[in-house]
């Protein structure tokens, strides 16, 4: 009962609120501690070893959120050095070329739209192939009464069920009246502050309401449109929704 009614205010808190834009910036980097060491384990294949490597080797990156009252983009800073990889039938296989696996786990060169006007949720992406856009489907968040002070304004904790009895853990201000986050993560009744996704934590850096670059937020048109089903089942994409 009490969790219904924080739900309400909450709600209520947002559709009362008078009409905001800005930028967003967010650091994206590994918790290296709840990584597990390369060749810690002796069952694990190279395959499994070079990929904790890179973990540990891992550098924090920015990502930036543009948005208004109901329209969001979010982009990662720009890499040179990006990665490439081949599905073939001997398996997922990665090109190291001074790789930051942050910056893929981040978004990498996918692009990240809603409008919640329409519902609307996109990615869009060329990692495999020709550039693609994949409609999201929607986050199932469980809102908590659980709360916090983060750089000044009060936070609550959603959560999202992942395997292994793991959780997306999201901390979200509803002083900030929108439904936005990174990398995809959003429709909670309040800006996305913090992320914790296991191994990975999003952290917001810096919030610059009014920034005049939320005047020109442009829909991305280009690619062929897919849901997420038809996308994996085209692209073999092993990462599904990136």
């Amino acid at each position: 009962m009490r969790n219904t009614i924080l739900i309400v205010v909450l709600l209520g808190s947002y559709s009362l609120s008078a009409q905001i834009k800005g930028k967003i910036t967010y650091r994206l980097e590994t918790i290296k501690d709840s990584i597990e060491q390369p060749f810690e384990n002796k069952e694990n294949t190279d395959a499994q070893n070079e990929v904790f490597a890179l973990m540990h080797e891992s550098q924090p990156v920015e990502g930036y959120l543009i948005f208004n009252d109901s329209i969001a983009i979010y982009n990662v800073e720009p890499k040179i050095d990006i990665p490439g990889w081949n599905n073939g039938s001997d398996g997922l296989i990665i090109t190291r070329s001074n790789i930051n696996l942050s910056w893929i786990m981040a978004g990498g060169s996918t692009t990240y739209y809603n409008d919640w006007s329409r519902d609307y949720s996109i990615t869009q992406n060329s990692v495999s192939g020709p550039t693609k856009r994949v409609i999201q489907k929607p986050k199932e968040w469980t809102i908590t009464e659980e709360s916090k002070v983060i750089d000044g304004y009060t936070c609550y904790l959603a959560t999202i069920d992942k395997r292994n009895d793991k959780k997306v853990k999201a901390w979200f201000t509803p002083e900030i009246h929108v439904k936005h986050g990174p990398r995809g993560f959003n429709g909670l009744p309040g800006l996305i502050m913090k992320i914790e996704d296991v191994v990975l934590l999003w952290t917001v850096t810096k919030i610059d309401i009014d920034n005049p670059e939320a005047d020109d937020i442009i829909e991305p048109i280009e690619g062929e449109l897919l849901t997420q089903e038809e996308y994996i089942k085209s692209s073999g994409n092993p990462f599904g929704d990136n």
